[in-house]
């Protein structure tokens, strides 16, 4: 009976009760909407990360950091035995220098980045340097990305002049041939990157059989004088960044909860000013204030329990459409992050749940809260309208 009772005075609530749904079903919207976004991004960045440089993670020579590139020099070993006997499908050997590049008189700073070309452990296309010779001659083949090709004003064909410096700080440098541009979903493997035969860079630099780290598919154990990398640990400024966007996000999602909740406050403020009557006959007919306040807490929690029906239904709909096209960030090219296509939405069953129902139960809270002081009425003065004043 008090359920009945509960619908037809929210029903006849009319526009309030429609604006009340639909901003809590909006509400519940964004802040999922806003959560599977940072999934997503999240998702797509390690996959990239993972594809194209990370792998399982990195054995590599003890010191050695890529945001230090004047000690990449002085950080290099040979592949130990346990590592060196692994399948190319379980390993990929890199070896970074410095280099200069000077593309149409102009100097470009570079890091020469060489790689086992047999590798089929990283997704990376570099099938332009397979026909070239072992041994490094007179022109050095390179692929660039398009990014990198971009800013250097350099296109497949294109020679250049490479300066680099090898293990004995003997100044070297010949001529560098663009055998491709290729497209690359990671940034960070593409800006200031020149892709060089492994063989050739180490012929190049007198540093036979070393390397500057060998990314594997999985962790194969300690290995003796050289140190491992987790997938964690080398995408970590990637994950604190995203991190600390989801904090931002946070506050987002508390604003909008906020008014939703004030919406559904004021209903219920007005529906106990107004029906004052109409609790005082309800008491006189004998039921207690504690089922009053059931009663109005009810009404004002419909709101939330449908918002939640809304909320699946225009969600689907969105998020079905979203998942076509995608969030564009073209405009981040020129950025480090690892992500040249379009994000996605990564949706949790798990926190869709527990979104809707931290968002119902504030709902029903605020629902209740200004009905409280029913408890405290003269079913006398609500007869005559004058219980609250």
């Amino acid at each position: 009976m008090i359920f009945n009772i509960a619908w037809k005075n929210f029903s006849r609530q009319g526009i309030r009760a429609v604006l009340n749904v639909v901003v809590t079903a909006l509400a519940m919207i964004a802040v999922v909407f806003n959560i599977s976004l940072y999934n997503g991004f999240q998702a797509q960045t390690t996959r990239n990360m993972i594809r194209t440089d990370v792998a399982g993670g990195h054995y590599q020579a003890p010191g050695f950091d890529i945001l230090s590139p004047t000690e990449w020099e002085d950080h290099s070993l040979k592949v130990p035995e346990v590592l060196k006997n692994l399948p190319p499908s379980q390993k990929a050997e890199a070896l970074v220098q410095q280099g200069q590049l000077f593309p149409n008189r102009r100097l470009y700073p570079v890091q020469l980045r060489g790689i086992d070309i047999n590798q089929t452990l990283l997704d990376l296309p570099l099938e332009g340097l397979k026909s070239y010779r072992e041994k490094v001659e007179d022109i050095i083949p390179a692929v660039l990305g398009i990014k990198m090709a971009q800013k250097a004003h350099l296109k497949k064909g294109d020679t250049a002049v490479l300066k680099w410096r090898d293990r004995f700080g003997v100044v070297d440098a010949r001529d560098l041939l663009v055998v491709d541009v290729v497209t690359l979903v990671n940034s960070r493997v593409d800006g200031g990157v020149l892709w060089l035969r492994l063989d050739h860079l180490q012929d190049m630099t007198q540093r036979p059989d070393e390397v500057s780290w060998v990314a594997v598919a999985e962790y194969q154990g300690p290995v003796q004088g050289i140190e491992f990398q987790t997938v964690d640990e080398l995408i970590s400024d990637i994950l604190n960044l995203i991190k600390n966007e989801r904090r931002y996000g946070k506050i987002f999602w508390v604003i909008l909860i906020f008014l939703s909740g004030i919406g559904v406050f004021n209903t219920q403020i007005l529906n106990v000013f107004k029906r004052q009557k109409e609790i005082g006959t309800l008491m006189a007919f004998g039921m207690t204030s504690a089922q009053v306040v059931g009663l109005f807490t009810l009404e004002g929690s419909m709101a939330a329990l449908l918002s939640v029906v809304v909320a699946l239904v225009l969600g689907t709909l969105l998020f079905t459409w979203f998942q076509s096209v995608g969030l564009d960030i073209s405009h981040l090219s020129e950025s480090t992050i690892p992500v040249n296509e379009n994000i996605l939405l990564d949706i949790h069953p798990g926190e869709v749940v527990s979104t809707m129902i931290i968002i119902v139960c504030i709902m029903v809270l605020v629902s209740w809260l200004p009905v409280r002081k029913i408890t405290r009425l003269d079913p006398t003065l609500a007869l005559r309208g004058r219980a609250i004043t």
